[in-house]
């Protein structure tokens, strides 16, 4: 069950992340007076086109963007866009198989965008990396259950106590508890 989430996971990364490279890479141009934020954004606008043109993730162009997002996010911390290209840059390094960069961008955003709209997400998004590829079960039961406490009330807090019922379980021990559940009925 776990493969089978975790691969439904990473299904669902690649489908918001589509990704592929066909063309070959513009090299970067700057008008004198174009500022820096501009020229940024447009190259973050290039690596995102290059890679939704495509269902199949390059890795150096997620690369690419991953660093992109990420001076970004260094030069414009304040930035509202900043939030948003940390938890992309998490999303695509999760794709990228790039698990525990992944985790530091989520837990970037817990840490300095706690009131951003993807924070709880982020935070949950910590405990499932490092429950179905980071295998560090025990931080994981950690943030899960500060999930419950943090978010009672969004659907995260009850994926939260499943994946915390599940901890442990081997694929084979899910199955048979859930072929055990079906006969009862």
């Amino acid at each position: 069950m776990k493969t089978i989430k975790a691969l439904l996971f990473t299904a669902s990364v690649l489908l918001l992340s589509s990704c592929g490279s066909e063309e070959p890479k513009v090299p970067e141009q700057r008008a004198p007076n174009e500022s820096p934020k501009k020229v940024m954004l447009e190259k973050i606008r290039r690596y995102e086109a290059e890679m939704h043109r495509s269902m199949q993730l390059d890795p150096n162009t997620a690369t690419l963007a991953v660093s992109a997002y990420d001076e970004y996010v260094r030069l414009f911390p304040e930035d509202s866009l900043s939030p948003d290209f940390t938890f992309k840059a998490g999303e695509i390094s999760t794709a990228n198989h790039q698990y525990k960069q992944a985790l530091m961008y989520y837990e970037k955003i817990t840490a300095k965008y706690p009131g951003f709209r993807l924070a709880p997400e982020s935070l949950y998004l910590q405990a499932y990396l490092l429950d179905n590829f980071l295998n560090d079960e025990k931080r994981a039961k950690i943030i899960y259950d500060s999930v419950i406490v943090k978010y009672p009330d969004l659907p995260y807090a009850s994926d939260a106590k499943a994946a915390i019922k599940n901890l442990g379980k081997s694929d084979a021990d899910l199955i048979r508890e859930f072929e055990k559940k079906n006969k009862r009925k």
